[in-house]
């Protein structure tokens, strides 16, 4: 299973490479009841009012009811869905891997809105909404700022290489946005950069602390941030660390792939104690040896123009929550040889919605 789990009113909610979406009792561990899509599911749902929401490979995005696995309506877009979505005043916001951000009605599934971008969208976490703006980020390198009434585009931010999988968290109204390929940003809600830490390394989701910034890497790292970007220090484990942490009294714990949880001592890093868990460690390769893009288009063009985008993409790793199979106007190229590092080109005057 790669989905995280989702707790609600007694019962695990997640979904799975095996194609379905899980309701376990959280007492007993029991099945309550499963739903079968028709491919994999790979990012978390979203529970709200009794309804559960999620998107599968299969390019449908559904809503199930929580109570008893019943589907309520889907939505079909054209591209794997991986993306947590976000329910907002009874409307949810996800992207696919179609290069559009969707606005749904929550009740009924009809489109109320969507916004094109010029690459796939994946997110971990979801999107951020902020008095009446919706922040989201793609895999065409922008952090994009829209506003929820008009649909218009308010500024876009260049993230570097790699693309983004993450969507930005906010801290006293200002946006911390950790990309693909090793940069920190501070932003402002204008769409100004107030500062950005630039490492090679893929970051994990910044969480915020007594007025510092922790954010794990792909380094094998635990850092520490002041809010102006100042690294004030770093603790290495033995592989990567993806996780947000957990403060507690003064310490902060975290895991890493090594199979180890670490507590810290925040004052001074001490080591507390380590907790070793059974398994063994995992691999990953680096972003820049492991992911190059290769991204052409013709006829670039917003859907309001009714001209069809075509993109030929390429991957050098068979990554499966970052590759489709699908046939329509996205195709991916899979292979599994590393070679030199690849970006996108992008034409900055074509998107929209």
């Amino acid at each position: 299973m790669e989905s995280h789990p989702r707790y609600w009113n007694g019962s695990i909610y997640l979904g799975s490479f095996d194609f379905n979406f899980y309701c376990i009792d959280a007492e007993n561990g029991k099945l309550r009841w499963k739903f079968r899509t028709r491919d994999k599911i790979g990012s978390a749902a979203t529970v709200k009012n009794g309804k559960v929401y999620f998107g599968s490979k299969d390019e449908n995005f559904y809503c199930i009811d929580a109570t008893t696995g019943e589907l309520l309506w889907k939505f079909k877009t054209f591209g794997d869905i991986n993306y947590v979505p976000r329910i907002h005043e009874n409307k949810v916001y996800f992207g696919s891997f179609d290069r559009f951000f969707y606005c749904l009605d929550a009740d009924n599934g009809e489109l109320v809105w969507k916004f094109e971008t010029q690459g796939e969208l994946h997110s971990s976490n979801p999107c951020l909404i902020h008095e009446n703006v919706v922040y989201f980020a793609s895999l065409d390198n922008y952090l994009r700022a829209v506003d929820m009434k008009t649909q218009k585009l308010l500024w876009k931010v260049n993230t570097g290489f790699y693309g983004n999988d993450t969507s930005p968290q906010i801290h006293e109204n200002v946006l911390y946005h950790a990309t693909r390929g090793g940069n920190l940003f501070a932003i402002t809600l204008e769409g100004k950069i107030k500062w950005k830490y630039v490492t090679k390394h893929h970051f994990a989701l910044p969480s915020f602390h007594e007025g510092r910034i922790y954010v794990g890497s792909e380094d094998k790292n635990m850092h520490c941030f002041s809010l102006d970007g100042k690294k004030l220090w770093s603790y290495k484990t033995e592989d990567i660390v993806f996780v947000s942490p957990v403060f507690h009294k003064g310490r902060i714990i975290f895991t890493s792939w090594d199979c180890n949880v670490y507590c810290l001592e925040l004052e001074n890093r001490h080591l507390v104690w380590k907790f070793r868990a059974d398994g063994s460690p995992s691999y990953l390769a680096p972003i820049e040896e492991g992911f190059e893009l290769t991204f052409s288009s013709d006829n670039l063009a917003t859907e309001k123009d009714e001209k069809k985008t075509t993109y030929d993409l390429s991957f050098d790793r068979e990554d499966e929550l970052n590759t489709s199979e699908y046939q329509s106007r996205i195709t991916y190229q899979v292979s599994t040889q590393y070679n030199s590092r690849g970006k996108y080109q992008v034409d900055e005057k074509t998107e929209g919605f």
